[in-house]
């Protein structure tokens, strides 16, 4: 799966409405036809077109069944030029409302540094241990920059 030129990554549909935009939503189909999500750069290639261009940070959480399948992508917060909120609240409500079993989140920086923040450690430290609670696995945190990003798990973060 990869992004297209429109935006829009191949093989799935992405629904958008004018008067809630910047919110997508990934809509697959049954379980068969449902992408399978199993490192960094498939998650990349489904948030990158949705995180690209934009002026402030957005946080969006990959929800994936128990097969690490696509089961959708949400806008979990939206924040300023160098922040976003990422409450666990906020970032596993969706994923338990999905049957979610496992979630890849990303955010961009605006700037375009895709270095992590202490805070963006600090945070993701705090919602994979809320997640493990949860049953629902954090499997990465991405930084999307632009063109670069980072994989918080591969640092070790995770």
């Amino acid at each position: 799966m990869s992004p297209s030129s429109s935006g829009e990554a191949v093989g799935h549909k992405v629904l958008t409405c004018p008067t809630c935009a910047p919110f997508q939503v990934f809509r697959p189909g049954p379980p068969a036809e449902r992408s399978q999500v199993s490192c960094p750069e498939d998650a990349l290639a489904i948030v990158a077109p949705l995180l690209a261009g934009r002026d402030r940070e957005h946080c969006l959480a990959v929800n994936l069944d128990v097969k690490h399948r696509l089961l959708g992508v949400v806008t979990v917060s939206i924040g300023s030029v160098d922040h976003t909120f990422m409450a666990p609240r906020e970032v596993f409500r969706q994923a338990l409302l999905a049957g979610a079993s496992a979630i890849f989140l990303a955010h961009n920086h605006p700037s375009g540094d895709p270095t992590p923040s202490a805070d963006d450690r600090q945070v993701t430290r705090r919602l994979a241990s809320a997640g493990a609670t949860l049953g629902v696995d954090l499997l990465d945190h991405l930084v999307v920059g632009d063109p670069e990003w980072t994989s918080l798990a591969r640092l070790g973060i995770l």
